[in-house]
């Protein structure tokens, strides 16, 4: 992949993964939309969530139409990061899932799957990866914010769609 693909790959994924949908929690606090930046409360959560999956959607339609030269693993990470938000959407309708751990089960996946597919040793990082997946989880519970339950259904969310890719080819 060219350098300057690179970056402007990056700055897509910066954007609508993370600017974009934080950006747009805070102006939804503003406008008194939600009561919480944290979202603490499961009704706050539908809108942020869905406005996510929506970011996350156009992040892959621009870059599928930016260029033929991503691979094809690199739309399946995003796929499968799209998928997460809608199935953290969906759940969210009657129960609070931990959107922290969703966020950390998907980097987990794509390491594994990235180590896999690619042949890589990644092993140093996915277990940094995972030792701060439990830090995460475990803070949650101490929290007492989510339950046991919550956060593993959270880090799954994230972790089984990007891990899907393994088990489908």
């Amino acid at each position: 992949m060219p350098e300057k693909l690179k970056w402007v790959v990056l700055c897509c994924v910066l954007v609508f993964t993370f600017l974009l949908p934080a950006g747009f929690v805070v102006l939804l606090k503003r406008f008194k939309l939600i009561r919480s930046l944290n979202l603490h409360e499961r009704s706050d959560r539908p809108v942020p969530i869905f406005l996510t999956a929506l970011f996350y959607g156009f992040n892959l339609f621009y870059l599928y139409r930016l260029s033929d030269f991503l691979p094809l693993l690199y739309y399946f990470f995003l796929v499968a990061a799209l998928f997460s938000v809608i199935i953290t959407l969906m759940v969210s309708a009657w129960w609070k899932i931990s959107m922290h751990m969703t966020g950390i089960g998907g980097l987990c996946g794509s390491l594994v799957l990235a180590a896999v597919v690619w042949q890589l040793d990644l092993r140093f990082l996915m277990a940094g990866a995972f030792l701060v997946a439990g830090i995460v989880g475990t803070s949650r519970l101490q929290l007492k914010v989510h339950t046991l339950s919550q956060v593993w259904a959270g880090f799954l969310a994230g972790f089984l769609p990007q891990a899907a890719w393994i088990l489908l080819h």
